[in-house]
């Protein structure tokens, strides 16, 4: 099993417990800020990643500063399991996968929206209705700004690309015009 699979699998246990967005959002915050103290404190995480500390002590260390930061159970136990299996510097990554796994698991359909200017909230809002049409579920979009496509949108699922971009159609009647 690769990386990336062990990565998901993790993100699917604490996914699995995590029923709304705000519970998501929260434990997304405390493992960021985990993270940030492990990114900030040499010290920290040569202590908790090193094969050269006995893991016993590793794990003692680990309870004691997760004592100390309060967070939910769930986000304890998920880095406490990393720690324990010595995977601690996977989290960055497993960070960027939770909320497409939480999305998946919640049966909403996650889409990149790319536009060459910044869209108002009502532009917004009627892409976001008109892909719940499209996609007959509840999507989550993530919007970004892309110069380069003059005008129009990018649409990203997944690995498939819908282009609808000014350039996009200029391309294809290039292309045309081409064939002729």
């Amino acid at each position: 099993m690769n990386q990336l699979s062990v990565i998901r699998k993790y993100g699917q246990g604490l996914a699995s417990t995590v029923k709304t967005e705000e519970e998501l959002t929260l434990c997304l915050k405390q493992l960021e800020s985990f993270l940030s103290l492990l990114e900030s404190d040499d010290k920290i995480f040569f202590a908790l990643n090193s094969p050269f500390v006995i893991k016993s002590e590793q794990l003692s260390l680990l309870e004691k500063v997760l004592g100390k930061l309060n967070f939910d159970t769930r986000v304890s136990k998920l880095i406490w399991l990393l720690g324990k299996n010595g995977r601690l510097a996977w989290l960055k990554t497993l960070l960027a996968e939770l909320p497409e796994i939480w999305a998946r698991g919640q049966g909403i359909e996650s889409l990149e929206v790319s536009s060459a200017i910044e869209l108002t909230e009502e532009e917004k809002k009627k892409i976001e209705e008109t892909l719940k049409k499209v996609e007959k579920k509840p999507v989550r979009l993530t919007f970004s700004l892309m110069p380069g496509i003059l005008g129009g949108l990018v649409i990203r699922k997944g690995s498939i690309y819908y282009d609808v971009s000014l350039k996009g159609s200029l391309l294809k009647l290039k292309e045309i015009i081409g064939q002729r």
